[in-house]
């Protein structure tokens, strides 16, 4: 059976309409609200756009954190993927504040859950100093760099572990409210001595 004329152009058409849309949904997530067909274009085609390198990765129930380094400045990103076949880019942060020793970089952001009285709360650090295997993250008043790390979990109701990959640590939580603000981080040796605080 031949296809007429009219039928290959048709088909031509419906073909080259959809080999377009492939091409939007994988260059340009935010076409469609954000959502991405693969997880390198909802990292790279979204803010901050440039190229780059994932660096690390680690996944958190329905949620991926990666640290993308651009040659510049590092950025965590979560991708969310609630469809299960489509990603989306949900939260980034550049992670630029430094410690006064220059041992560590890092960053943190929350975002309101919607209809909840909770936080989508990411912490992330690049660590400069090889020593640092582990950076904990608190939120107690006494943010000193000296106040032992049994008093630092007594008075928090945040006290987070996160271990070092690669120079890289990285960390989602679901935070109440009352509980996302000042954060401090502690990068740890592998005697577990504070060696560098923010």
């Amino acid at each position: 059976m031949q296809l007429s004329k009219k039928s290959k152009k048709r088909y031509l058409v419906i073909f080259g309409l959809l080999f377009l849309l492939l091409l939007v949904v994988y260059f340009v997530p935010s076409v469609l609200g954000g959502y991405a067909l693969t997880e390198h274009s909802a990292i790279r085609y979204t803010f901050p756009t440039k190229d780059g390198e994932v660096v690390f990765e680690e996944e958190f129930e329905d949620k991926k954190l990666v640290i993308w380094d651009t040659g510049k400045v590092n950025y965590v990103k979560v991708i969310d993927k609630p469809f299960g076949i489509f990603k989306r880019l949900t939260d980034f942060n550049a992670i630029s504040a430094q410690t006064v020793d220059e041992k560590m970089k890092i960053t943190w952001s929350g975002t309101p859950i919607e209809n909840e009285l909770y936080h989508d709360v990411i912490f992330a650090a690049e660590v400069l100093d090889k020593g640092i295997e582990k950076v904990i993250v608190s939120n107690e008043q006494y943010d000193k760099k000296n106040t032992p790390l049994s008093i630092v979990k007594k008075h928090s109701t945040v006290f987070i572990e996160m271990n070092v990959k690669d120079g890289f640590a990285a960390h989602y939580s679901k935070l109440p409210n009352g509980d996302v603000g000042s954060f401090s981080f502690r990068g740890l040796n592998s005697d577990g001595k504070i060696v560098s605080f923010y």
